[in-house]
């Protein structure tokens, strides 16, 4: 699978006219694509329209550039300047709640931007380190959806974490503190970025079984 994550800053007074486009032209616009897995957009904690979509490879990715050009040239009216785009491959993922396609409920996304990778590692370490330490800790908390981490290049990437709402990451807050703790003293140079949101603008193309994806 293939993710590409897209951060952009509203104008003022159009953050929900941002969200409300990916909602009501976007997603339209992607329904027309083959190879999408998922799309979902929020506000985030730092006030930024940040979007993303899923697909079966990268080559269903390319297939939809045209599709990507025409949304981002409806957005461009509404934010600040072009967006951030980061994507690549994904390397560990699992689900650990089923979530089918075209479920409705809105749900609390976090995105984890990588600090930097520590001399002698590269991303791919990330992904291990994923798999086997981060994903087993996950499975002893309650709400949590599905985590998966995606590699940009050879020493970066990002990851993310979706939740049934706000109080179910929360709670787990002890948790993540010792999975970041963890990273910080042997994988990553410096603590990550948290981006996070309440998600209610989303689509799934296809079922998401419980297991590794």
């Amino acid at each position: 699978m293939y993710v590409r994550l897209g951060l952009a800053n509203p104008k003022e007074g159009m953050t929900e006219d941002a969200l409300n486009y990916f909602r009501d032209v976007a997603i339209p616009v992607y329904d027309q694509v083959s190879g999408i897995l998922s799309a979902g957009a929020c506000i985030n904690n730092e006030g930024q329209l940040m979007a993303w979509t899923m697909w079966a490879n990268n080559e269903a990715k390319e297939a939809a550039m045209d599709e990507f050009q025409q949304n981002l040239s409806g957005l461009a009216d509404l934010i600040t300047e072009p967006p951030t785009i980061l994507e690549g491959p994904m390397i560990a993922a699992q689900q650990y709640i089923m979530v089918p396609k075209d479920g409705g409920d809105s749900f609390f996304a976090r995105f984890v931007m990588g600090g930097g990778m520590q001399d002698g590692k590269t991303y791919d370490d990330a992904g291990a380190f994923m798999t086997s330490t981060v994903y087993p800790a996950y499975e002893n908390v309650n709400g949590i959806y599905a985590s998966a981490a995606c590699k940009v290049d050879n020493d970066t990437g990002f990851s993310f974490n979706f939740w049934t709402d706000h109080d179910a990451a929360h709670a787990a807050s002890g948790v993540i503190t010792e999975v970041v703790k963890d990273a910080v003293a042997n994988l990553i140079k410096e603590a990550p970025q948290e981006l996070t949101g309440e998600c209610n603008v989303w689509k799934n193309y296809v079922d998401f079984p419980v297991g590794k994806l």
